[in-house]
């Protein structure tokens, strides 16, 4: 949406977090009634030096502290992975603002014997946060209103409405409103292992490639089955030298991307993914995204579509495991390919015996049970076993039916196979 022009005056949306348009900063920080010690600047780019040239000097020199924001006021544009620090700034400067206010009322205490004035324009004086974009309505607005939901624990409609009580301009498009939903639905945290926060984060990577034309080192998951160090202190090295070793763009080997967990983690991580030729750990349960199943070609089969509707009625796990041929993940480094801004689609091979296991496809893909996901990167369930993770004390086991994958029984658990004698019947 785009944004209209407010009032060129600052709104305080609480004792001491204000909003306004850019054109509005250079009053409102001059203003020493308001006490500004914290600005958030929010633009694509944001301005280059808004306090600075406010109070005749920089950032340091004029007693504000500035925390640059660059986001474009999009729809797609990348609100949420940037509320977490401007919401603990904010929180900063509040806390700043309250210590500010005990220690005057301390010295006002012992010198007089009273309590420190309770007036608003007093009060605002200790210290506050400034939060601006470019005309006040959408990105500010959205980023105080996820401070609101943070510290009040309000939902996005609600934490709205406080802001446009203070500020009726407040109006953030559809795209940052629906990343405000998702910060809600994760506790108003960034959580790793949600699913639609890691399909967000997916869609973002997709939109990132599309505008810088390549994918970097960092923005892909750590390879879980990438060789680790020797020792703790040849781990500790190899893991400096990687990164100082990222290669922009990435180039689709584990050895330039930066070094996660060994085996990608704990029990935590969930089911261990390995490529069913040589045994090599491609993916875990973490790097695994959800889709809604379909219909699919099977829908316009009778006999197939009354098995479908036959299972759908015994379980929704039959539904979700039965039918789909496909493993969709996350772009993992050792994918070689998807780093390519060229080529929007290609093979997806084991990066120890090379065999083909998947493929991807920045477009999408249809799944075999007839969802369309977009962008795909998928292991072929006929070439991947999926395995539980090991406990402490106890080997790793395959597990049953995950996404149709086949379950055979683990080769270390198996029985000794009982094989014919090669004795002749005469000899005894």
């Amino acid at each position: 949406m785009a944004e209209d022009v407010p009032p060129e005056r600052p709104s305080e949306v609480e004792p001491g977090l204000w909003v306004c348009s850019e054109a509005a900063v250079p009053a409102a920080l001059a203003d020493r009634n308001l006490g500004i010690t914290h600005l958030i600047s929010i633009g694509y780019p944001p301005p280059e030096n808004p306090a600075g040239a406010a109070r005749g000097g920089d950032d340091e020199d004029g007693g504000v502290k500035t925390l640059r924001v660059t986001l474009e006021d999009d729809e797609d544009g990348d609100l949420l992975t940037q509320i977490p620090h401007c919401v603990a700034f904010i929180q900063d400067a509040l806390r700043l603002r309250d210590a500010n206010r005990a220690m005057a009322a301390a010295e006002v205490n012992d010198a007089e014997g009273c309590s420190i004035p309770s007036s608003s324009d007093t009060a605002s004086a200790f210290g506050g946060a400034l939060v601006h974009c470019h005309a006040g309505v959408s990105r500010s607005c959205a980023v105080i209103a996820a401070h609101v939901m943070k510290t009040r624990g309000m939902d996005p409609p609600d934490a709205l409405d406080i802001v446009r009580r203070a500020h009726p301009h407040a109006d953030p498009n559809r795209g940052f409103v629906a990343q405000l939903e998702l910060w809600r639905s994760m506790d108003c945290k960034l959580n790793m292992a949600d699913e639609a926060y890691k399909l967000y984060s997916v869609a973002r990577l997709a939109r990132e490639r599309e505008y810088r034309g390549y994918v970097d080192a960092t923005d892909v998951q750590p390879d879980p089955g990438a060789e680790r160090a020797s020792t703790s202190a040849d781990a500790e090295a190899s893991s400096s030298d990687h990164h100082h070793s990222i290669v922009m763009p990435f180039s689709g080997t584990s050895s330039t991307a930066v070094l996660g967990p060994k085996d990608g983690g704990g029990a935590e991580a969930g089911v261990m993914i390995r490529c069913r030729r040589c045994r090599r750990l491609v993916a875990r349960g973490a790097n695994l995204l959800p889709h809604v199943p379909g219909q699919g070609i099977d829908a316009f089969s009778w006999r197939k579509r009354h098995k479908m509707e036959a299972a759908n009625r015994d379980s929704d796990s039959a539904r979700l495991s039965g039918h789909c041929q496909n493993l969709f993940v996350q772009p993992i480094a050792w994918m070689r390919g998807v780093e390519d801004g060229s080529s929007t689609e290609g093979k997806l091979c084991c990066p120890k015996c090379e065999q083909k296991i998947g493929a991807f496809n920045w477009a999408g893909c249809q799944c075999g049970c007839g969802a369309w996901v977009t962008p795909a990167f998928y292991l072929q369930t006929g070439k991947v076993d999926v395995m539980a993770p090991p406990a402490e004390d106890e080997p790793a086991g395959l597990i049953a039916g995950v996404g149709g994958v086949r379950t055979p029984r683990l080769v270390a658990s198996r029985p000794a196979m009982e094989r014919p004698s090669r004795v002749g019947k005469h000899d005894a």
